[in-house]
């Protein structure tokens, strides 16, 4: 059964074999060299000494990246099976740090499972992610499950943005935000939880305020990203996503 937890990384004392942690590409990122300069510098994470620097750097030799620029392929996984066939030296620490594993296709997840599921002594996993939904039961099943809230801020300032939450309607100018736009899929999904926050806080204060036209509003809207986070963007399709929900919203437009 997935276990579901909230921990700062450094917390962890026991190494799980295989953690799938859920949150924002960069804070995941930053997170994951923190917990492993805990765990592999001699002053468990100065920050400062030469095992620190490598890992924030991503060159330290008992760390495999795997960082795929668009889907997952087969290909993409080899530095690990390469590694994993070698046996470690007793009380030897190596880790695999999945990016974007939201993005696994089936075939690369199946490839996964025995190494995630009984990985020799000393190796251990940790796949980065930014919706639980979005992974395969049988990824979940076998990790420990962490996730780590951010701030909405950042997303709110985004062009996008105004023409969900009301402030803008103009199709003609949605139109040539979204042809300029360079938004990435996973640029996307966080914007996309960034908006269903907003609407989930407007229907809120709307039902404290009991006031039934804005309570309708944001209930039609949340049903419709609701729909909509069933198909989130994959590789090369946030443009359309961004253009097709608009449309839903803005059905005259």
């Amino acid at each position: 059964m997935t276990q579901i937890t909230q921990p700062h990384p450094s917390s962890l004392i026991f190494i799980p074999p295989a953690q799938l942690w859920i949150g924002p590409a960069p804070h995941l990122s930053d997170l994951v060299k923190e917990y492993l300069q805990k765990k592999l510098c001699s002053h468990k994470g100065c920050n400062v000494c030469t095992t620190c620097t490598r890992i924030r750097d991503e060159q330290h030799h008992a760390i495999v990246w795997i960082k795929p620029e668009k889907q997952y392929s087969v290909d993409d996984l080899e530095p690990l099976f390469k590694q994993i066939a070698f046996q470690l030296e007793s009380a030897e620490q190596f880790f695999f740090i999945l990016y974007g594993v939201d993005f696994l296709t089936t075939t690369c997840a199946n490839a996964l499972l025995k190494s995630i599921e009984e990985p020799p002594t000393g190796y251990h996993f940790i796949l980065l992610a930014q919706r639980l939904k979005q992974i395969l039961p049988t990824i979940r099943s076998r990790c420990v499950v962490s996730s780590f809230s951010h701030d909405d801020d950042e997303y709110k300032s985004h062009p996008l943005f105004a023409f969900f939450t009301g402030s803008q309607k103009s199709p003609i100018d949605f139109m040539k935000i979204i042809d300029q736009s360079k938004i990435t899929e996973r640029e996307s999904i966080e914007l996309f939880d960034t908006l269903l926050n907003h609407w989930m806080a407007r229907y809120k204060n709307a039902a404290q305020q009991q006031n039934l036209l804005n309570i309708a509003r944001a209930d039609k809207i949340i049903k419709t990203l609701n729909h909509a986070s069933k198909e989130l963007p994959m590789p090369g399709s946030s443009k359309l996503f961004w253009k097709n929900l608009f449309l839903q919203l803005h059905p005259s437009s």
